[in-house]
C-alpha cells in the first residue's frame, strides 16, 4: 500500500480518476490496494477501467481471479456476467447470474436487473419480468437507497413499460448522485428512444461535463449531433465500443459508404457476436438486396441465442422503412408484433409504414395502440396529432388521386390542382409506359410542422417542401410558399412513377435526378438553371463520380450543397437522355427494379463501365461549361434558395450591391470588368449600383451585357428584372414589359411580373396572352384575390361561364373586404351559367347583409323568374 494512504483513500482516489476519465491512472491506483477488506472494490475498479477502454480480456482476467464462488461475490460475479453479455456470451452470463440469484436470499438489485436483461435477451420474458418486478418491489418496500441501485430499478421499470416510473427513478438516481454517469446516459437513452432529443442531449452533455471521455455519452450524443466527430471521440476513448461501431456503421450505410459501414459491423460482431442491432442491420441489408440465404443465416444466428427476437424484426422493419422499402418494413414489423405483441416500437414502425403506403386506418390503429401503452414516444404522439389535423381536412377525389387538404385549400387550390394532376398523369403514363397503383394519395398541409411530422414523424424537416413515398405524396400548402407549386407537384408525381417502377429500390440521386430533369421537360419555364454553380463546382473540383452521387445528398453541409446535389443528379440524367436517348434512361430505371451492383446495371444499359461513363460525363460537362463561357470570381457566393431548389434563389453577390451602394464598390466592380469582360456578377452589380445612382443608360449597358452573358439566369435579382425596374423608372412601360417577359422565359417563381403582363394583355384585348400570364401567376400564388378578379374578367370576355363561376367561388373565400359584392358577383355568375337555384341562394345571403342593394335585388328577381321557367 502506498505510504500514508489507507485502502479507503486509494479506493476514493481511484474512483475519482475513473469518474474524470483518467483510466490508466485509476488502474495504477487500484493496483496499489492489497488490503483484503477493499480487495473486491479494487477489482471492480480495475475491471471498470479496463472495460471503459475496451480491454475486455484484461477486465475478465481480473474478475475471474476473484469469482470462484459467484454467490459469495455477487457484485464481482454480476460485473463478470455483464462482461460476458458485452462480448457475446449470454448463455454463460445467464448461468452465472442464475447461480448468484439462487445463492442469495436478497441478491443485489443490479444482479436481479442484469439477470432480467439476460433472460429477456435469451427469450424468457416471463422469467425476466419476475426479476424486474422483484427489483421494483425492493424499491417499493423502501430497501433501495443507493443511486446506482435506483438507476437499476429505473431500468427494470423501463423494461416493464412503466416509462413514467422509469423517468422518475432516473431523476431520483441523479439527484442522489449527480456524478452517476451511467444513470445520466441510461436516462438519456430513454429520452432518445422516445425521440425526445432535447432532453437526451442535455443528459449526455451533463455526463460529458463530468468525463469528456465517457464513450456511452459520446455515442448517445452522436445520434443527435456531430456524429462523425463524437463517434471518433468515443472510439478514441474505447476502441472496442460496440455501440460506437454500430452507430458508425449506420451512419456510413446511410451515407452510401457501404464498405466502411460493413467493416464497422464486422468489427462490432467480432467483439460481440450476439449484438442484435448489428445483426439486424445486416439482415435488413440482405432483405434489400434479395439475399434470402444470407438473411436466413443471420436469422438463425440470432435464434441460436435469442429465439425469434422481436427487437430483431422491429429493427429490420425500421431500417427498411427509413430506406423507403415500406412494404417489406410492414412485413417485418408484423413479424415483430407476432413474436411480442407488447413491442410498442414495432407497433410504431408498423403504423408509420402503413401510413406511408396509404393504409391509414390500420396504420392509425397501431399508432394508437403504441401511444396508449407508451405515451412518451414523441414520434408516435406527433403522428397521431397529424391525424387530428387530417380529420378537419377535406377529402377530394379525381380519377387517379385521393387528396387531403384544408377546407381553404379545397376551395382555393383544388380547382387548379385537379386538372394539373390528371393532365400530368396522362402525360407521364404515356411517357413511361407505366401506371402506378391508384389512388395515389396526396396530402397538402397548411402548417410546415404538420407536413414534417406526417412525413418523418418529427417537426423539423429542413428545406423540404414535398416528399413522395411511392404511393403517398405529402406537400406543404402553396399558401406558405413563394414558389411555383405546379412544378413541385410535377416533381413529386414523377417520383410516384419511378419509385413504383422500381419498388422503391432506386437510389436517391437517380430518383431526384429524374424528377429534377422532368421539371425542365414539364413546361418551358420550369427547371433549374445553375450555370454559375456548375462552373464554380468544376473550378473547385467538386463534381462527384456517378457512383458517389448519393454522398452529395447525405454529406451536404448547407442548402447550397444540397441544391447542387439535385443539380448534378439532374445533369447526369440530362446527359443520359441527350447522349444515349430516353429509352436508355427508361432501361436504367428498369435495371434498378432488380438487384445487382450499380456498375453492372450501367454496363447492361450503356455497355460501359462506371469509370468510362464518368469520363464521358465529365467531357460533356466540360463542353457545357465552355458553352456557358462566363467568368466566375472566387469570392462570389453561390445563390441561396429554399425548398430544395423550388423557389427564388437569391443572388447574394447582387444583393451586396443593394446593401453597399458606394463608390468603392462601383470602382472595384469596374476593375473586375476590365480584367474579365465576361464577369457576369460584376456587370450585374455595376448595373444595380448605377441604377441606384440614376445613371440609367450606363446601368442598361452593363445589365444587357450581363443578360447576354447568361441569358437563362434565374437568380434574384436577375439582369432582366433590374432592367425592367430601370425602364419603369424611366417611364418606358413597353421596354419594362419586354424585360418582364424575357425574365419569365426562365423564372417560374415570380407573381407580380405575369400579373403586370396579364393586365396589359387584357387591356389590349389579347385574350390568349392574358390567359397565359394569368396561368403563370396562378402557378405561383393562387391565394391572391387580384389574380382571380382578372381571371373572372377574362372568363367573362371569353364567354366561359363555368370558369367565371369557379373564379367567383374562389373569390368568395379570399375576398373578405366586401362579402356582399363577392356574393352578388357569384350569384350573377351562377345566373349566367344557368344555375338559378345557386344564384338565388347566394344572392339571398348578400341581401341578408344589405337588403337594399339594388343589383342584388335584380339578380334575385332574375333567378326566381328563371327558376319558374
Amino acid at each position: 500500500m502506498a505510504a500514508n494512504q489507507s485502502g479507503q483513500e486509494l479506493l476514493d482516489r481511484g474512483h475519482e480518476l475513473l469518474l474524470r476519465g483518467s483510466y490508466l491512472a485509476a488502474l495504477e491506483v487500484f493496483s496499489q490496494i492489497n488490503d483484503g477488506f477493499y480487495q473486491a472494490q479494487a477489482v471492480l475498479g480495475v475491471s471498470q477501467a479496463h472495460m471503459e477502454t475496451g480491454q475486455y480480456a484484461l477486465a475478465e482476467a481480473a474478475l475471474d481471479s476473484e469469482v470462484s464462488e459467484p454467490a459469495d461475490n455477487p457484485e464481482l460475479a454480476t460485473r463478470l456476467a455483464e462482461l460476458y453479455v458485452m462480448t457475446g456470451r449470454s448463455q454463460q452470463a445467464e448461468a452465472l447470474l442464475a447461480s448468484v440469484v439462487a445463492g442469495q436470499l436478497n441478491p443485489p438489485v443490479r444482479t436481479m436487473v442484469q439477470y432480467g436483461l439476460v433472460l429477456r435477451l435469451r427469450g424468457d420474458r416471463d422469467a425476466a419480468d419476475e426479476q424486474f418486478n422483484a427489483a421494483l418491489a425492493r424499491y417499493d418496500n423502501g430497501l433501495v437507497f443507493d443511486s446506482a441501485d435506483v438507476a437499476m430499478v429505473a431500468v427494470a421499470a423501463r423494461q416493464l413499460d412503466e416509462f413514467h416510473d422509469a423517468n422518475a427513478l432516473f431523476s431520483e438516481a441523479v439527484r442522489l448522485d449527480s456524478n452517476n454517469m451511467e444513470a445520466l446516459v441510461l436516462w438519456g437513452d430513454l429520452f432518445q428512444e422516445k425521440f425526445n432529443d432535447q432532453d437526451a442531449q442535455r443528459n449526455y452533455n451533463e455526463a460529458l461535463e463530468i468525463n469528456r471521455r465517457y464513450a456511452p455519452a459520446l455515442v448517445g450524443l452522436a445520434r443527435i449531433e456531430s456524429p462523425e466527430r463524437n463517434l471518433s471521440r468515443a472510439l478514441d476513448a474505447n476502441s472496442r465500443s460496440v455501440a460506437a461501431m454500430q452507430t458508425f456503421a449506420e451512419l456510413m450505410l446511410r451515407n452510401g459508404r457501404e464498405e466502411e459501414g460493413l467493416r464497422f459491423l464486422d468489427q462490432a460482431l467480432e467483439i460481440n457476436s450476439e449484438h442484435v442491432p448489428a445483426l439486424a442491420t445486416l439482415a435488413a441489408r440482405a432483405v434489400m438486396r434479395d439475399e434470402t440465404e444470407e438473411f436466413e443465416r443471420l436469422r438463425q444466428r440470432v435464434n441460436a441465442f435469442s429465439p425469434e427476437n422481436a427487437n430483431f424484426y422491429a429493427a429490420i422493419g425500421d431500417f427498411l422503412g427509413n430506406n423507403y422499402r415500406f412494404t417489406e418494413a410492414v412485413e417485418y414489423a408484423r413479424r415483430a408484433i407476432d413474436r411480442d405483441p407488447r413491442n410498442w416500437f414495432a407497433h410504431t414502425v408498423l403504423g408509420g409504414n402503413l401510413v406511408r403506403l396509404g393504409e391509414e386506418d390500420e396504420g392509425k390503429r397501431h399508432l394508437e395502440q403504441a401511444f396508449e401503452n407508451d405515451p412518451f414516444n414523441v414520434l408516435t404522439s406527433n403522428m397521431l396529432q397529424v391525424f387530428d389535423v387530417l380529420e378537419e381536412y377535406a377529402t377530394l377525389e379525381s380519377e387517379h388521386f385521393r387528396v387531403n387538404m384544408s377546407q381553404r385549400d379545397a376551395q382555393v387550390l383544388w380547382p387548379y390542382m385537379e386538372p394539373l394532376l390528371e393532365n400530368s398523369w396522362d402525360r407521364l403514363v404515356a411517357k413511361y409506359g407505366f401506371e402506378p397503383e391508384v389512388p395515389v394519395v396526396i396530402q397538402v398541409f397548411e402548417q410546415t410542422e404538420d407536413f414534417a411530422v406526417r412525413s418523418v414523424g418529427l417537426p423539423d424537416i429542413g428545406p423540404l417542401v414535398g416528399i413522395c413515398f411511392g404511393r403517398v405524396v405529402t406537400l406543404i400548402s402553396p399558401d406558405t410558399l413563394s414558389a411555383n407549386w405546379q412544378e413541385i407537384v410535377w416533381h413529386e408525381l414523377v417520383h410516384v412513377f419511378t419509385l413504383q417502377m422500381t419498388d422503391n429500390r432506386m437510389p436517391r440521386w437517380l430518383s431526384e435526378g429524374i424528377s429534377t430533369w422532368e421539371e425542365s421537360q414539364g413546361r418551358p419555364e420550369w427547371g433549374r438553371r445553375q450555370g454559375l454553380d456548375l462552373i464554380r463546382a468544376v473550378q473547385q473540383d467538386r463534381l462527384l463520380p456517378v457512383g458517389s452521387l448519393n454522398d452529395g445528398f447525405t454529406g451536404a453541409n448547407s442548402d447550397a450543397d444540397l441544391s447542387f446535389a439535385y443539380f448534378q443528379s439532374y445533369l447526369v440524367v440530362e446527359y443520359i437522355a441527350e447522349q444515349f436517348g430516353f429509352d436508355s434512361l427508361l432501361a436504367l430505371i428498369h435495371e434498378y427494379a432488380g438487384v445487382a451492383e450499380e456498375s453492372e446495371m450501367f454496363f447492361n444499359v450503356f455497355g460501359l463501365d462506371m469509370a468510362t461513363f464518368d469520363d464521358g460525363f465529365r467531357s460533356w460537362i466540360d463542353q457545357r461549361v465552355a458553352d456557358i463561357n462566363v467568368y466566375v470570381h472566387a469570392e462570389d457566393s453561390p445563390d441561396e434558395g429554399e425548398g430544395h431548389g423550388h423557389g427564388v434563389r437569391e443572388n447574394s453577390s447582387a444583393i451586396l450591391a443593394e446593401l453597399y451602394n458606394n463608390e468603392s464598390l462601383k470602382q472595384y466592380m469596374r476593375g473586375r470588368v476590365q480584367r474579365e469582360p465576361r464577369d457576369f456578377q460584376a456587370h450585374l452589380q455595376l448595373g444595380i449600383v448605377l441604377f441606384r445612382e440614376d445613371a440609367y443608360q450606363e446601368a442598361i449597358s452593363h445589365l444587357r451585357t450581363a443578360h447576354e452573358l447568361l441569358p437563362d439566369y434565374t437568380g434574384y435579382p436577375s439582369p432582366a428584372l433590374v432592367l425592367a425596374q430601370v425602364y419603369e423608372a424611366m417611364g418606358d412601360r413597353d421596354a419594362q414589359r419586354e424585360q418582364l417577359a424575357i425574365m419569365l422565359e426562365h423564372q417560374q417563381h415570380d407573381f407580380s411580373a405575369p400579373m403586370t403582363l396579364a393586365e396589359h394583355a387584357l387591356s389590349n384585348d389579347d385574350l390568349e396572352q392574358a390567359a397565359y400570364f394569368i396561368e403563370r401567376a396562378l402557378a405561383v400564388n393562387p391565394y391572391r384575390p387580384e389574380v382571380h378578379r382578372i381571371n373572372a374578367e377574362l372568363a367573362t370576355r371569353l364567354g366561359d361561364t363555368g370558369l367565371t363561376v369557379q373564379e367567383y367561388e374562389v373569390l368568395l373565400t379570399l375576398d373578405q373586404n366586401d362579402p356582399v359584392a363577392a356574393r352578388t358577383n357569384l350569384a350573377q355568375a351562377y345566373l349566367d351559367n344557368r344555375q338559378s337555384d345557386d344564384a338565388r341562394m347566394t344572392v339571398l345571403r348578400a341581401l341578408e347583409t344589405a337588403p337594399t342593394y339594388e343589383r342584388a335585388q335584380q339578380i334575385l328577381l332574375q333567378a326566381v323568374a328563371e327558376g319558374e321557367n
